[in-house]
């Protein structure tokens, strides 16, 4: 069910499934992720690209939180290029308040977790756990979840790890990299958010711009419906 990877700096191919279409193909999240339960609505993007940089700087620029704000994404409902967030900061800890740097090349290894606080502009504040699932010289597997919930008014719609994302991004020739992102809302989130899954393969695009070193609003996005 992955969608096959392009070219070289070409437009990212992406999916997206519904729980009827996952219940269909009788899909599982892979077991390395730990993800629990059915989905209502998983998204995945894959592309190529290429960048100059060692895996040690693009594993800083993913993990580099407190740079979401200058993240843009396609927001269809807007019908207007938003930031990921409104701001964003990492944590020492997930019950703390106090803010730390963005985590390094040198601590982002395997089975480390990092925690980071986030205010979107709809969903407000949510505290999220970034997973390192692998790390080699040439291939960076993370995840992250949410950890507190995200509401929308007095709406909650997604209860504590029921948004989660997965990254992999792995070098693809001399100065190439591969990368295959998937994120999913779990059964314990509201059906409301399954009517939303322009959403999902936007935010994964802008991810995807920031890795590879363009504009993260430029025209076309992903997916524009």
């Amino acid at each position: 069910m992955n969608p096959a990877y392009g070219p070289v700096d070409g437009l990212p191919a992406v999916a997206l499934w519904s729980h009827a279409d996952l219940s269909r193909e009788h899909w599982q999240p892979p077991a390395c992720l730990g993800w629990q339960g059915d989905s209502r609505v998983v998204a995945a993007l894959a592309a190529r690209f290429h960048s100059p940089l060692p895996l040690d700087a693009m594993a800083e620029r993913l993990a580099a939180v407190s740079h979401h704000p200058e993240i843009r994404f396609w927001a269809v409902t807007r019908r207007a290029w938003r930031p990921l967030v409104v701001q964003s900061w990492a944590l020492d800890r997930p019950d703390s308040m106090v803010r730390r740097a963005d985590p390094s090349a040198a601590e982002l290894m395997t089975g480390r977790d990092f925690y980071y606080a986030e205010d979107a502009e709809v969903g407000g504040r949510a505290i999220w756990r970034f997973h390192v699932v692998e790390r080699t010289p040439d291939r960076l597997v993370v995840a992250t979840e949410n950890l507190t919930p995200i509401r929308v008014a007095l709406l909650t719609i997604f209860e504590p790890g029921a948004l989660q994302v997965a990254t992999v991004l792995q070098r693809d020739g001399a100065d190439a990299w591969s990368l295959y992102e998937i994120t999913r809302a779990g059964a314990a989130s509201s059906s409301f958010v399954a009517s939303y899954g322009s959403s999902y393969i936007n935010r994964l695009d802008a991810m995807r711009r920031h890795l590879a070193g363009v504009p993260t609003d430029r025209d076309p996005p992903a997916a524009p419906w």
